[in-house]
């Protein structure tokens, strides 16, 4: 099908300029001697490597990350097989990404750079953005980071998902923001983090609020103390009807406490450019029009 074929395209894209590295001029940089010597033996690295075998393939093109030259262009392509359709490439991309991550913890921050920098040049472009989602989700569940790179990197990230979610009418993007949002609450300095994440809960999609409402409550169940009045925040969570379509002064109301329970700005009320006939502001995300069609209403 032309969604498998694009799959192994991006596949293909994730190991660029591959016979190159048989050459003794053009190689990749390397932490170790051992990886080098790797690379440069091409019945180690490429000969005898089935191409189209993504269990064979990712595992030894991991090596990649090590490379200033390759990084963005293999991480680019690593992120769409991450988040793609194939069961065989979503779980050796998978399985080869967290695997070499947890065993090399030097690329840590070249990958957080690598994931930032494709999150940039690829703004809104939804088939990359939304696997890159997938991809920090399944970083962050599944790899150590430090509280300091971690905080550096949800700052950054965060940053750029505003900037992606900005207009956007995506229920399949908005909904892949969530579990990375969620995840990003482990980290000490997440205050940007909780911002975004009370936007969402008063989202103009039922889904979306619901949604968000799942994945914070679940982050506050599985890190320990990563925002003030855990057990108050929980509660309200758990019995609000977070996808009622009809009283969303009273969610906006619950969601205000639970900005006053964590210690973040309450967001504010936008004026609305067009009249509308029974109030004269919208708060930002709230227009519920479009929701047929998009969201499967």
């Amino acid at each position: 099908s032309s969604g498998i074929n694009a799959e192994y395209g991006a596949l293909r894209d994730a190991v660029p300029l591959l016979p190159t590295l048989t050459s003794s001029v053009i190689l990749p940089k390397t932490e170790s001697e051992k990886e080098a010597v790797a690379l440069r033996e091409g019945d180690v690295f490429l000969q005898n490597v089935e191409i189209n075998s993504p269990a064979v393939l990712f595992p030894r093109a991991m090596v990649l990350i090590n490379s200033p030259e390759y990084i963005h262009s293999f991480i680019r392509g690593l992120v769409v097989s991450i988040g793609g359709l194939t069961e065989s490439l979503v779980k050796a991309s998978s399985s080869a990404f967290v695997d070499y991550l947890t065993e090399h913890d030097e690329v840590l921050k070249a990958v957080c750079d690598g994931l930032i920098s494709v999150l940039v040049s690829d703004h809104k472009n939804d088939r990359v953005v939304v696997p890159l989602f997938k991809t920090v989700e399944l970083m962050l569940t599944n790899v150590i980071l430090e509280d300091e790179l971690g905080s550096e990197f949800i700052a950054r990230f965060v940053g750029q998902v505003k900037l992606e979610l900005k207009g956007c009418g995506s229920v399949v993007k908005l909904l892949a923001t969530l579990s990375p949002l969620a995840n990003c609450l482990q980290f000490s300095q997440n205050s940007c983090v909780l911002s975004q994440i009370m936007l969402l809960l008063c989202h103009r999609y039922p889904r979306v609020r619901k949604g968000m409402a799942d994945a914070f409550y679940t982050a506050l169940v599985t890190f320990d103390d990563v925002i003030n009045n855990t057990e108050e925040v929980s509660q309200i969570l758990e019995e609000t009807v977070w996808e009622d379509p009809n009283d969303m002064e009273e969610l906006r109301a619950k969601r205000n406490n639970i900005c006053d329970l964590v210690g973040v700005s309450r967001p504010k009320l936008l004026k609305s450019n067009k009249p509308k006939p029974k109030t004269a502001t919208v708060e930002q995300f709230d227009s519920y029009s479009d929701l047929v069609g998009r969201a499967g209403y």
